[in-house]
């Protein structure tokens, strides 16, 4: 809450509407899209300038996850222990990562088990 979020065009389209308390920069290569609600930014350096802030959320996709990985110097990731079909996936965080924070949840009635994971890089 607060943090500006960067996401792709799709992610962004997927809200119903923007969330409130705090702001959507949307990362795409459609020069031509526009929306309500969002800032919209054609490469990382300028998702990164409109976001002006030490502290940002990166949202996804997938795509905007590779892109923004670089940048990244903590990563909160949610684990949910189930193995759903789907068609994208986020890469490897590779190698300099440590996960220094663990949260594990049993699953309850119909909502899987998961974890909230802190993972920190060391340069």
């Amino acid at each position: 809450m607060g943090k500006p979020m960067i996401m792709g065009r799709k992610t962004f389209e997927s809200f119903p509407s923007p969330l409130p308390g705090r702001r959507h920069i949307v990362l795409t290569r459609d020069r031509t899209w526009r929306e309500e609600g969002a800032e919209v930014a054609y490469s990382v350096d300028e998702a990164l300038k409109l976001a002006a802030s030490e502290h940002i959320a990166v949202i996804g996709g997938a795509e905007i996850f590779a892109l923004m990985l670089p940048q990244a110097d903590r990563i909160e990731l949610t684990e949910v222990h189930i193995s759903p079909e789907g068609d994208a996936t986020v890469p490897p965080f590779g190698d300099g990562w440590y996960e220094t924070f663990r949260e594990d949840h049993e699953a309850e009635s119909d909502r899987p088990a998961y974890s909230f994971v802190t993972l920190e890089r060391h340069r």
